[in-house]
């Protein structure tokens, strides 16, 4: 039975591939799960023609990039070469990865406060909605952009500058917006059916028809939106027409997204 590899934080992984060059890793972190599985969060650097030694990793020229990678998938060509000191350089990019996968613990590895951070976000969302009122878009989307920068996973915001890429025209970024919203809120309706509404404008009638079907399905309560939004689309799928879209939505699906307070 293989023995399970244990590894320590700062400990610098190295292999050398079959193409003859040499690869290394720097462990950031060690996330073991309930299974005993261990995932290790690293700093993969650019692979290099010579031997890697350990002084190179005490100030290497590559500031790597971050990478969780499981700690089964280090097998015996990988040897540590060394344990080096963690920097505050070489956490940006496991930061920015915990910011967007794990807010909590990168508040914790940030040192900030979770009430401050959502305040300040919230302030923003509020700015922004009042811009969004007075027909300032640009400012809006801007102002909503800070929040989310601040707090990835509010999804109210994301949905709202999303929707104010609607109202400009630009659906293919709306589309993004939405598909970003429902990856951090998978249950919204919003979000859903406005990203079939965004398909539906830009002539993706199949994909459009597939999500107002699922959601007259997952949303009940907006069955009849649902409905009349895939019997348009039906039927544009059947004349192979430009007609007008129902009764544009967007500018109400915004406004159920209140600021909060």
């Amino acid at each position: 039975m293989e023995m399970k590899r244990s590894f320590a934080v700062g400990d610098v992984l190295v292999s050398r591939q079959d193409d003859g060059a040499w690869i290394a890793v720097k462990v950031l972190a060690v996330d073991t799960w309930p299974d005993g599985n261990d995932t290790l969060q690293c700093l993969l650097y650019r692979p290099i023609a010579n031997p890697p030694t350990a002084e190179l990793f005490h100030s290497p020229d590559d500031p790597g990039c971050h990478g969780p990678i499981s700690a089964a998938g280090f097998g015996e060509r990988w040897k540590v070469l060394c344990t080096s000191s963690i920097e505050e350089a070489d956490l940006v990019g496991f930061i920015e990865y915990l910011k967007m996968t794990d807010f909590g613990r990168y508040l914790e590895v940030t040192q900030q406060d979770a009430g401050v951070v959502v305040s300040q976000a919230n302030a923003y969302y509020q700015t922004a909605s009042a811009l969004g009122e007075e027909g300032r878009k640009l400012e809006a989307i801007n102002t909503y952009t800070q929040a989310i920068e601040l707090f990835p996973t509010f999804f109210e915001a994301v949905d709202n500058r999303a929707f104010l890429y609607m109202e400009l025209g630009d659906y293919s970024t709306a589309l993004r917006g939405f598909d970003e919203s429902l990856r951090i809120n998978p249950d919204g309706n919003s979000a859903f059916f406005s990203r079939g509404e965004c398909l539906l404008r830009l002539g993706s009638l199949e994909e459009a028809q597939h999500v107002f079907e699922e959601g007259k399905r997952r949303f009940s309560e907006h069955q009849d939106m649902y409905g009349r939004y895939l019997a348009h689309t039906l039927e544009e799928r059947r004349k192979g027409g430009d007609a007008d879209v129902p009764a544009k939505s967007s500018d109400n699906a915004r406004r159920w997204w209140k600021p909060w307070g």
